[in-house]
């Protein structure tokens, strides 16, 4: 499920919301997603009670956020929204792994896992990128010219933190600010060895793991 919402947060939304003929269904829709993907994180935490807990508290202050600016226009809770969910993706991305490497038969739905805690460690620097032209506007170039940062404008880093993991490069959107370039090393580094590393391991696993045979 985890997956699924993220696949749909990173790819059908976005195209949806250009499609969509009302900018405020589209934002109200891509807000309700990302909540749920939210949610569903915390659920993940069902082993770590007290770590639970604590996300939980921390989720429902990104949520109420996130609808207050929506809905009451609070721009300037964006900050803290963005800092927080920064670091919930982290977190959910390393309990992902933890559920992922963990005593047990290799399956199909540990693979599923290792690629949702990739996108979830996308979604992480995504967000890093955005605080740090929000906190320091100009720390990137924009080829169609300079952002205009609003409580929307975060998801153009989206595409950027895809483009960078995978290690593609475009070039229509460049760090010039040392924090960025250095985000973007780190991103291009982690985008590099975690494939070949994590994921190549875990299906190679998959590959070796014996198979139930069947009676006749």
């Amino acid at each position: 499920m985890l997956l699924g919402i993220l696949i749909c947060d990173y790819f059908v939304l976005p195209a949806m919301g250009s499609l969509i003929e009302h900018r405020l269904a589209g934002v109200f829709l891509q807000d309700l997603t990302f909540s749920l993907l939210l949610l569903t994180g915390v659920v993940s935490l069902t082993r770590y009670k007290a770590i639970q807990m604590i996300f939980a508290i921390i989720v429902v202050f990104i949520i109420t956020a996130r609808w207050g600016r929506l809905l009451f226009g609070l721009t300037w809770l964006v900050g803290w929204e963005i800092s927080l969910s920064c670091v919930t993706s982290v977190a959910f991305g390393a309990v992902v792994l933890g559920h992922v490497y963990r005593e047990g038969p290799m399956t199909g739905h540990r693979i599923q896992g290792a690629i949702a805690a990739y996108l979830l460690f996308a979604m992480a620097f995504s967000l890093a990128h955005f605080l740090v032209e929000y906190i320091m506007p100009g720390s990137f170039q924009f080829q169609g010219g300079p952002l205009r940062v609003d409580n929307q404008s975060w998801k153009i880093f989206y595409y950027y933190s895809i483009t960078t993991l995978t290690t593609l490069g475009y070039g229509d959107i460049t760090p010039v600010h040392p924090i960025a370039r250095i985000l973007a090393m780190v991103e291009s580094l982690v985008g590099q060895l975690y494939p070949a590393i994590l994921i190549a391991r875990l299906v190679t696993l998959h590959a070796q793991t014996p198979r139930p045979r069947k009676d006749k």
